[in-house]
């Protein structure tokens, strides 16, 4: 069952008519026509615009989380640093005060003894200089938290003949020998 359909018009030169021939077989078999929308291509402009606009957002709010977790951590060796400087100030502060002459005033003192402080029985108490109007002890204080090391203070302890003490104790968050570039240190000083 084909059918076929033959129109013809003709056109001359000059006049109005016109050939046209037209043949349609499979007349059932409807052409369809795609058309693209003309909003087509401006939805996928929107959504990879929308895409880098999700995405620039993303970057920035993990490039503040990192800031963010920096800025805590510097915080939390700071904060470490400071109290170990305070611990040992108070420990120098409490032996100098308790046992009068543990730390000597000149090089006519006695050797200073051992200390208790934080726990430690046996924290060492060295004179690094004297003279004869004035001398200065060390010790150092190491802390741990469980089995980690937790900072440590180096204290010093300078008297003289005239009645002045300075103590100056610096706190370090981590005391390991290698350079660190984490490693925080804060100091404090009493005088009187």
């Amino acid at each position: 069952m084909v059918r076929v359909k033959v129109a013809t018009s003709f056109q001359v030169l000059g006049s109005s008519h016109k050939m046209k021939t037209r043949l349609t077989f499979f007349s059932f078999l409807k052409a369809k026509s795609y058309k693209l929308k003309a909003s087509s291509g401006f939805t996928i402009l929107f959504a990879v615009l929308i895409g880098s606009l999700l995405l620039s957002i993303g970057l920035f709010i993990s490039r503040l989380s990192v800031k963010e977790i920096t800025l805590a951590t510097a915080g939390r060796n700071s904060e470490t640093a400071f109290f170990a400087a305070d611990t040992g100030i108070e420990c120098a502060l409490y032996w100098d005060f308790r046992v009068r002459g543990l730390f000597p005033s000149s090089n006519k003192g006695s050797a200073p003894t051992p200390i208790d402080c934080n726990g430690n029985a046996n924290t060492v108490v060295s004179v690094s200089a004297q003279s004869s109007t004035a001398a200065t002890s060390t010790f150092t204080l190491n802390f741990t938290q469980g089995s980690d090391p937790a900072g440590c203070a180096l204290v010093s302890v300078g008297k003289t003949v005239f009645g002045s003490t300075i103590i100056e104790s610096r706190g370090r968050n981590e005391c390991g020998l290698t350079q660190n570039p984490a490693r925080v240190e804060r100091a404090l000083r009493a005088r009187y």
